[in-house]
C-alpha cells in the first residue's frame, strides 16, 4: 500500500479497495495474487490502526472515553480477523475465506462511520503513508540499546527531511516522544518475523 499519503479517511477508502481486490482474487482462485494482496492489506491495516491508537485515540478519549473504548475493541476484533485469515488455507476453503473477508469489510465500514462521527477532523486529519515498498529499510535488530535510537536520530538529522523506514526487534515506545519533540511523526506495525517496522516522516504541522 503506497497510495495513502493524505488523510486517515483516504487511507480507509484505499483499504476498502484493497480488501475488495483480495476478495476478487479469492473468488477467481488466483492464490498467489490473493496472498500478495492480503499481506499488503494486513500490513496497511496494522499501520493504520497503530497510528490511530498512538496519535488519535488518546486525544478523543478525553471527551468520549466509552466510544473510544469501543473503537479499541473494534481494532482487537479486526486483528482477530486478520489472524484467522492469515492462518487459513484459502485454496481448501475459498468460500470460508471470502465470507471472513466480507465480515471484516462490514466491521471496517461500521468502524469508519463511528470514527468520522466522533472526530470532526477525521476526514482531513493527516496521517503517515502506509507501507512504502520503494523506501529501503534500516535493519537495527541485534543492536544493544540505546544504539538503535542513536542511529535513527542520526539518520534523521542527516536525511534532509526524507522519510525513514527502520526495522527494530520490538515496538520502540520510548522513541515516540523524542520524534515528536523533533517534529516527526511515525506509524508502525509488527512484522511476521517478530520484529517491528516503523515509518518516520517529517510532521506536516
Amino acid at each position: 500500500m503506497n497510495e495513502c499519503d493524505g488523510s486517515l479517511h483516504a487511507q480507509h477508502v484505499h483499504i476498502d479497495k484493497e480488501l475488495d481486490a483480495v476478495v476478487t482474487a479469492g473468488r477467481a482462485g488466483r492464490w498467489p495474487e490473493y496472498r500478495r494482496r492480503f499481506e499488503a492489506l494486513r500490513e496497511g491495516l496494522e499501520q493504520h490502526m497503530a497510528f490511530e491508537e498512538e496519535a488519535v485515540f488518546p486525544a478523543l478519549e478525553q471527551r468520549a472515553a466509552v466510544a473510544v473504548r469501543a473503537l479499541r475493541e473494534d481494532h482487537a476484533q479486526i486483528r482477530r480477523h486478520l489472524e484467522m485469515l492469515g492462518a487459513a488455507a484459502p485454496e481448501h476453503d475459498p468460500d470460508g475465506c471470502v465470507a471472513e473477508l466480507r465480515s471484516l469489510g462490514g466491521l471496517l465500514r461500521a468502524h469508519h462511520e463511528v470514527e468520522t462521527k466522533l472526530d470532526p477532523q477525521y476526514r482531513s486529519r493527516a496521517a503517515p503513508a502506509l507501507a512504502r515498498d520503494d523506501l529501503p529499510a534500516m535493519d537495527l535488530r541485534g543492536l544493544q540499546p540505546p544504539e538503535p535510537i542513536v542511529r535513527i536520530l542520526h539518520a534523521l538529522e542527516h536525511g534532509a527531511g526524507a522519510p525513514l523506514r527502520v526495522i527494530l526487534p520490538h515496538e520502540p515506545v520510548p522513541l515516540y516522544v523524542l520524534l515528536r519533540e523533533r517534529g516527526y511523526r511515525c506509524c508502525g506495525a509488527p512484522r511476521p518475523d517478530g520484529g517491528y517496522e516503523l515509518l518516520i516522516e517529517r510532521s506536516q504541522t
